[in-house]
């Protein structure tokens, strides 16, 4: 990228408009942690394009972690797996506990009903003999049997039912906080990948290899400045406008860059405005020893353009003419 700076004037069609001087733009890499050189592909000097390898590195830290967070990972994974067999384990046990319960408690009420049946069928008989009262008594017993038996088969299933809720409502609790640890270390582990491929650096832009601060197996400290890329092309224009402004001047607002020596131009888009006065650059002062103070603008062009770096251009509002 390169900059453009500029200050007011007024521009032939009337709308305020800025004079510019186009700066190569240099871009350094550098790494938050520690690194050390594997592979160097550039050389001080040499032109490179958008895309080509610069250097390869390598963090043993990093390739620990990565290592360390998928061991971590897999670990949750196979307690996850565990926790759902066991799940449906103990509710398959659970079914099949009560299941034997029930059957028990049904053969037990089928006996006592079999019990009742030939019990009515001889009481008829046994009144001529006896007024009633121990037959009552015994039909009494077994009656009372049978309705206990009968709510027992209701209360089995409910007592199963619930016990169900709460393995369940368990369950849910430790699957959650088993799915919330994995949730965390995926992204952890996203980041450390994403810091893994940055330790293959390709140019962003096409430019010129600046100067080249490490060699082949350095080990490079943090934040170290490991090579420079000058771009070949502007891309980026920082405006300085004096007290007066110049309106039209909005995030999104489209200017025309042109040159003050040949016919041609380019369409750039406003992309940040500052929000402090600063001092405009020494060269760019209206009189020479004279510091000049202004707003800062920063616009964006496309890196295909003809732009030299140090030529003037001019840059004004776009009317929406072409």
């Amino acid at each position: 990228m390169a900059l453009l700076a500029f200050l007011g004037l007024n521009y032939k069609d009337k709308s305020k408009a800025m004079i510019a001087q186009v700066e190569n733009q240099v871009t350094v890499i550098s790494f938050q942690k520690s690194i050390r050189i594997k592979a160097i592909y550039v050389v001080p000097g040499q032109e490179v394009k958008k895309g080509d390898m610069l250097f390869v590195a390598e963090s043993t830290n990093l390739e620990a972690d990565i290592y360390k967070k998928n061991s971590e990972l897999n670990s949750l994974k196979i307690q996850e797996i565990g926790l759902n067999r066991n799940y449906h384990l103990e509710q398959d046990i659970l079914r099949s506990e009560n299941s034997f319960k029930v059957m028990a408690i049904k053969n037990e009420l089928n006996e006592l009903m079999l019990e009742k049946r030939m019990q009515d069928q001889n009481s008829i008989k046994l009144k001529e003999i006896f007024d009633g009262t121990i037959n009552n008594q015994i039909d009494s017993i077994k009656l009372a049997r049978i309705l206990f038996l009968e709510k027992e088969i209701i209360n089995q299933t409910k007592q199963m039912e619930a016990r169900i809720v709460q393995m369940t409502s368990k369950f849910n609790q430790d699957t959650s906080l088993i799915n919330g640890k994995i949730k965390i270390l995926k992204n952890n582990l996203l980041k450390l990948e994403l810091e893994s491929a940055e330790l293959i650096q390709y140019a962003d832009q096409t430019g010129n290899i600046g100067n080249l601060f490490v060699q082949l197996n350095e080990l490079v400290p943090p934040y170290q400045s490991i090579l420079s890329i000058y771009s070949l092309n502007p891309t980026i224009i920082k405006a300085f406008i004096n007290e007066r402004g110049v309106s039209g001047l909005n995030v999104g607002a489209k200017v025309k860059v042109e040159s003050t020596n040949r016919l041609y131009r380019i369409s750039g888009e406003i992309i940040e405005i500052g929000s402090r006065i600063t001092s405009f650059p020494e060269k760019l002062n209206a009189m020479n020893g004279v510091n000049s103070y202004g707003q800062e603008i920063f616009v964006k062009i496309s890196e295909n353009n003809q732009f030299l770096n140090g030529e003037k251009v001019y840059v004004y509002i776009s009317d929406g003419a072409e």
